[in-house]
């Protein structure tokens, strides 16, 4: 484009950004922007009803997210741009919550499977080798403290106090 007619549109563009649809349909581009991204965050696999219930309370509106008719349109309408910080703490906590819920399973699963050995002594038994129960003890009780040091776990907490 020549010098010439640079000019002479970057007044018309001045004039254009004012009208009002020009305004309307650049507020929900830029919306859009933010959106697509926060609504592929919820896709992720660690959205449970409980998170979805969380993003309920902060949108204010029903969620019916296990809908055969639930689409792109009903997250378009929560305004999604206007919670991103909240979206953004909900999927992540999710994923953290995940994690832990995870750990403890794995923690439940290694005392399922244990076996204490019994070794007869004089007329009574006795516990047998204790490094390895001793050893799981001490992994999993750091792993436990961390855990419960998380905000996440308050789903969890009743368990992870239990172990």
């Amino acid at each position: 484009m020549e010098a010439k007619q640079m000019m002479a549109t970057a007044p018309q563009n001045k004039v254009i950004s004012k009208w009002k649809g020009f305004v309307f349909l650049k507020e929900r581009v830029t919306n859009m922007n933010k959106v697509i991204p926060l609504i592929a965050m919820l896709h992720s696999k660690f959205m449970q009803g409980r998170h979805w219930r969380k993003l309920e309370r902060t949108t204010s509106q029903k969620i019916d997210h296990e809908s055969p008719k639930f689409c792109l349109e009903d997250l378009i309408r929560l305004q999604l741009f206007k919670y991103a910080d909240e979206v953004n703490e909900i999927v992540e906590g999710a994923q953290k919550e995940s994690k832990i819920e995870s750990s403890l399973i794995a923690i439940s699963k290694t005392w399922d499977d244990q076996n204490f050995e019994f070794i007869e002594y004089k007329d009574t038994y006795m516990l047998g080798s204790m490094e390895t129960i001793v050893e799981f003890v001490e992994t999993q009780q750091m792993a436990i403290m961390t855990m419960m040091a998380q905000k996440e776990v308050e789903e969890f907490k009743e368990q992870g106090t239990k172990w």
